[in-house]
């Protein structure tokens, strides 16, 4: 919002709010509300400078009450020797309001309620001696008692109003980081695999570098021609500069992205839940899907290698909503998520069953389905293959990092997996990242080995 909005702002609600007052203590003086919300206003707009504000609604409160009772009784110059001390008051207001800002600041609660207390105490003096001048009023002693009490009732008022609206805007801030740290943390997560994958094909990227220098030294020690020798030297060289890459990507994601989350508090399995919950649900919205994601808990676990088990869940769960949306729109689709315990061969387990209400999957499928490089899904326009690496991801992360396993089954009614956690590995500490180790590099910068 614009300082020029802010002060039109300011000036336009004190304006609308001196309609609402009692007259008390003299003819034409007032109890009114515009200076409780100057008040608040000031408190608000703290970036703006506080004596041009209230110099502003000095003109712009007493001129609005001025137009108000001309129209309602037609007598100007009566309503003018009414409304006219209003801007005494308010003057006055802004010489105390900064003579005591530049002494003590906003310091809220109780320098601010003080201060407000007295400004409200000495401008109605200041707007009474006025009045009292223009032979419109008289006061005693009785008066000075009853602006102390207003001053210090209409000053807890503005306290009360500021505190709740700085409690409001703390719960609203608190709600925004949440929302957008569970957004960093699925992104997070989603990196997290792509890296763990990345890792997994440079060890493969690894051996076939090895091969390709070991058939080069093999060339060399049988005196084949110096052509074959150059290319898989070469070869073997072209591997290397893959891996190279491959490393530099992993480790600008995590010095860049991940390194934020290595040290990230652990989340409750009811958490993890919640935000894969409302990861489907907003994206099912979004594409106007027919379905919904129901999730349970027996336990709520708090699960330190939170990036892996989001992977693992949402990965599945990501499969039944693409099995799901390939199903006529009639069909409303469901995909339940539930955490059990259980107990096998003496051993505490979570079981995460994953289960979508479509068509199921054929018997010969269930057994390639964990080969890396299967998939069900291609472009039918140009017969390429989406070489799915998701199911063997799920099951290497499973395996690798909580030792547990994996179990599937499918029916007319659906597919169902059963994710095993072991309970000691689901919430044990989390080693820290580890960035990969160089081999045999120099060796292949120099071309020997």
């Amino acid at each position: 919002m614009s300082k020029r909005t802010k002060y039109i702002l300011m000036a336009a609600g004190t304006a609308l709010s001196s309609q609402i007052y009692l007259n008390m203590f003299a003819d034409g003086f007032i109890i009114a509300f515009s200076p409780l919300m100057m008040a608040v206003f000031l408190y608000l707009f703290r970036d703006l400078n506080p004596f041009r504000s209230i110099c502003l609604i000095a003109f712009a409160s007493p001129l609005f009450r001025l137009l108000v009772m001309i129209l309602q009784s037609g007598n100007v110059v009566d309503s003018m020797h009414l409304v006219l001390p209003d801007m005494a008051f308010f003057f006055a207001y802004a010489f105390f309001f900064c003579k005591l800002y530049s002494g003590f600041g906003y310091r809220p609660y109780h320098n601010y309620y003080l201060r407000i207390a007295l400004c409200d105490f000495s401008s109605n003096c200041v707007e009474l001696s006025v009045r009292a001048l223009s032979s419109l009023a008289t006061f005693s002693v009785g008066t000075f008692q009853g602006f102390l009490i207003l001053a210090l009732v209409r000053s807890l008022l503005v306290l009360l109003i500021c505190v709740i609206l700085d409690v409001n805007y703390s719960l609203l801030t608190r709600q925004e980081h949440e929302a957008n740290y569970k957004q960093l943390l699925l992104m997070a997560a989603t990196l997290n695999s792509e890296v763990y994958f990345m890792q997994k094909n440079m060890n493969e990227i690894e051996d076939i570098m090895k091969n390709a220098f070991s058939l080069y030294r093999t060339l060399q020690e049988d005196n084949y021609p110096k052509e074959l020798q150059n290319t898989s030297l070469s070869i073997a060289k072209d591997i290397h500069e893959v891996k190279k890459g491959y490393r530099r990507v992993i480790k600008g994601i995590h010095d860049n992205f991940l390194i934020g989350f290595k040290d990230s508090p652990t989340l409750l399995l009811s958490e993890l839940l919640q935000i894969l919950s409302a990861d489907i649900d907003r994206a099912s919205t979004t594409a106007k899907l027919n379905l919904s994601i129901y999730t349970s808990f027996e336990t709520d676990y708090r699960i330190q290698k939170h990036f892996a088990f989001t992977s693992i869940v949402r990965n599945l769960v990501n499969n039944s909503v693409d099995a799901l949306t390939s199903l006529p729109s009639t069909h409303h689709g469901e995909i339940f998520v539930r955490c059990r315990d259980m107990v096998k061969n003496g051993r505490p387990y979570c079981v995460v069953e994953v289960k979508d209400n479509g068509l199921g999957i054929e018997e010969n499928i269930k057994e390639v389905m964990f080969v890396p490089g299967f998939s069900t899904k291609y472009d039918e326009d140009t017969g390429d293959i989406n070489r799915g690496l998701g199911l063997t991801l799920v099951r290497d992360l499973l395996e690798q990092k909580f030792d547990g396993t994996i179990e599937v089954a499918s029916s007319e009614k659906g597919v169902q997996f059963l994710l095993w956690f072991p309970v000691d590995k689901l919430t044990e500490a989390v080693n820290s990242y580890a960035e990969l180790p160089p081999e045999q590099e120099e060796d292949l910068e120099k071309g020997t080995a």
